[in-house]
This record gives structure tokens, sequence and C-alpha cells, in this order.
């Protein structure tokens, strides 16, 4: 599939694959929340067997909860943004974040503007994925930012040997036998 040809509908359905395996984080709108994300996504990606797509899948989700967290309702003090990864083998990985602020992302400046000192994520985010959306959540209250990375490296259905037989690693969280992060302390 040509990356131009990615849409939003396509990210709904393999969001609904009956092969995707999630995981999910709720963290505070909190600057040390972005190095909270990045370790998330790096250990989860290691745990399906996907390390390949760490610097891409990283840098998605630290510019997407970066934004989140810049953009936080000021009222919001309790806020919290969500970061989820859902893997569908041998297709995509979808990187979604949710936070309370209802205003849809503007993407503020081109890689041509060198000197800004904000405003790229987007920019990066578009560079990245084959296909990004934003919506409003489910509940009606705030927005998930989608963003969808091709990967095409293994069967459809497959996840890597390790991913299957590995049952917990040393981090901020396990695994559990299927690859799926277990939301607690690695014993």
């Amino acid at each position: 599939m040509n990356s131009h040809q990615i849409t939003r509908g396509n990210m709904l359905e393999a969001l609904a694959s009956p092969t995707a395996i999630s995981a999910c984080v709720n963290l505070a709108s909190r600057p040390e929340s972005v190095k909270a994300a990045r370790d998330f996504v790096a250990y989860q990606l290691a745990c399906w067997g996907h390390p390949d797509l760490e610097y891409a899948a990283t840098l998605v989700c630290s510019e997407l909860v970066t934004n989140a967290v810049r953009h936080a309702n000021p009222d919001a003090s309790t806020g919290e943004c969500m970061v989820a990864l859902t893997l569908v083998p041998g297709e995509a990985l979808i990187t979604q974040v949710a936070d309370p602020n209802p205003a849809p992302p503007i993407p503020k400046a081109s890689f041509s503007d060198t000197l800004a000192e904000h405003g790229r994520g987007l920019s990066i985010v578009t560079q990245l994925t084959a296909h990004w959306s934003a919506s409003p959540r489910p509940d009606g209250r705030g927005k998930v930012i989608s963003a969808y990375l091709l990967i095409a490296d293994r069967l459809p259905g497959q996840l890597a040997p390790e991913a299957l037989a590995r049952s917990h690693a040393p981090g901020p969280m396990a695994c559990d036998a299927s690859g799926r992060a277990l939301h607690g302390r690695a014993p």
C-alpha cells in the first residue's frame, strides 16, 4: 500500500483487526511525561519484537505528547494524556495520544523555518508517518491524535519469536507471554 493511499479508514480498519495487539499508559500532563511516553514506546516495541520501529515511533509519540502537555487546558490541573500503541503485525503500528483539550492541532512551522523553537512537531509526524489525523474522543472530552506507521517486514499475524517467548524484561513495565505490556513494575 502506497503511503499516499493511506486514509483514516485504513487506520480505523487496522485498529479493528483481529490480529491487532494494544497497550496503553495514562500520563499526567507534565513535561516529564514526554520521557515516560518515549520509555513506554521503546519498551513495548521491544516486548513485541519490533525495536526496528523504536526511532520513528518514539519520535512521533514524543512530539504528540509534547503537544498534549504544551497545549493542555490551563484549568485542568489534573489533566492526563493517554498513550496507546496498536500493532497490526506485518502492517502498521498506530500511535495514539488522547488529551482533554478539544482544540485540533494546527501545524505552525515547516522545516524551512530553521530558527523556530517550537511548531515543528506535526511536520515531523507528517514526515515519519503514512497518515495522521485528529478526532474527538469518544467520550467527548478532548481529542485523539492518531499516527499510522507502515511496517512490512513480517507476514501478517506473525510476531517476532523473541516477542512470543518473552514473559518479562527489566524496565518500567513487564510483558505477558503474548507480548502485551503489563501495567505495573517488572518483577
